[in-house]
């Protein structure tokens, strides 16, 4: 007699096996680490990258004790009116108990006499459900801003039982221009240079004079093939625009120009002087077909 294999009735139908061939693969990826393909769960309070805490300036101050590196911050030093923004985060081996969900934080200054005092928040929070943070997880991001407090140094103490000290200083003083002496100078004019323009295209026309602000400066525009124009003598009537302030006693002036006809044109204007006079050609062309 042949011995045959035994194969249980339900192991003959292909339906089953297909099923069975796909648990097999299923305990293959679970065995080699691959234990979220079926992990739909939203990982929160993972640690928060530093980059978003972009800050011009970075500088670290000595910190009482080691648990200040749990409060991740961009720098130990701020000027008054920043914000200050900052987490805390796990670092250690066991868990970190918060004194409530979410965590609070309050913000002390060091007094004259070397005591602390609170600037904001409470010296002892209530109480309510506690935030325990595993190792790698952290708090949402706080943020304070500093506007109308002192130059002092500063503690920021979490109800997770850390705190990090910083330093608020002055905001610096703008550095004032410093304008050199002219002296008694000369009414003067002169005109940015001027791009390719187009015909029936309003642009504007810009330059500098050391007339005051507030002040008229009379100019013409015409075709460059007229005979040369006289802004006081001349038979047509001269346009004007008023002078905006500058920098330095250099002020700014400018004006719209339209034009139709394609060609060469000349802009002269005047800061009330003959000497004070400045004149640029410039082109207008047809426009280009579409």
């Amino acid at each position: 007699m042949v011995a045959r294999t035994f194969f249980p009735k339900y192991c003959r139908n292909p339906i089953y096996a297909v099923i069975a061939l796909i648990l097999v693969l299923v305990a293959m990826l679970l065995v080699a680490g691959c234990t979220s393909l079926f992990d739909s769960t939203n990982q929160t309070n993972t640690t928060p990258s530093l980059q978003q805490f972009p800050a011009s300036y970075k500088v670290t101050i000595a910190q009482p004790d080691g648990t200040s590196k749990s409060i991740k911050m961009d720098t130990d030093v701020y000027n008054i009116g920043e914000v200050v923004e900052f987490f805390v985060i796990n670092e250690g081996a066991g868990t970190l108990k918060c004194l409530n969900n979410p965590p609070t934080f309050s913000v002390k200054f060091q007094t004259s006499s070397g005591k602390w005092a609170t600037r904001m928040g409470t010296d002892k929070p209530v109480e309510t459900n506690k935030t325990y943070l595993e190792h790698g997880k952290s708090t949402q991001v706080e943020r304070f801003i500093t506007t109308g407090w002192e130059p002092n140094r500063y503690r920021i103490v979490s109800d997770c039982g850390v705190y990090r000290e910083i330093i608020l200083r002055p905001a610096p003083t703008p550095v004032p221009t410093v304008c050199p002496q002219k002296g008694n100078e000369a009414l003067w004019v002169r005109i940015n240079p001027i791009d390719g323009q187009y015909a029936d295209k309003k642009f504007s026309i810009q330059g500098t004079t050391n007339r005051a602000a507030g002040e008229e400066l009379r100019y013409l525009v015409f075709p460059s093939g007229m005979l040369p124009k006289d802004l006081d003598h001349g038979g047509e009537k001269p346009l004007s625009t008023r002078v905006s302030e500058g920098v330095c006693g250099e002020n700014v002036w400018s004006v719209e120009v339209i034009e139709k006809i394609p060609q060469e044109y000349i802009i002269m204007i005047s800061a009330g002087s003959l000497n004070g006079t400045a004149i640029r050609r410039f082109t207008v062309s047809a426009i280009p077909p579409p």
